[in-house]
């Protein structure tokens, strides 16, 4: 097996170690909350760094068939949707009002 074949094994294990660990996670506290949230966000601002990094390597992005890339193109159309909705939805709810308006 290629060093590739394995590296990419053990980030999908870890992967799914994390999602494992996130969907057991159960909050007490708000610091818990803002540990649980900032796990998510790592772990989606490395995804983006992955991926990045593997499409812009032309020697990876160019085995990549077309079918293969028309099918995570629209994942990626879809969660990147699905996190604009939910950013709008927190800036609306929790965001508006944070601080209060000098004067």
């Amino acid at each position: 097996m290629s060093s590739w074949n394995k590296n990419i094994l053990q980030i999908r294990d870890s992967i799914l170690a994390l999602k494992d660990d996130l969907q057991r996670a159960e909050p007490k506290d708000r610091l818990d909350y803002v540990s649980g949230i900032m796990r998510c966000i790592d772990f989606m601002k490395q995804s983006n760094i992955g991926w990045a990094s593997l499409l812009s390597n032309p020697s990876l992005a160019s085995q990549l068939e077309k079918e293969s890339l028309e099918n995570i193109f629209l994942k990626f159309r879809e969660m990147a949707i699905e996190r604009v909705d939910n950013d709008v939805d927190c800036i609306n709810r929790y965001m508006m009002n944070l601080l209060p308006s000098p004067g």
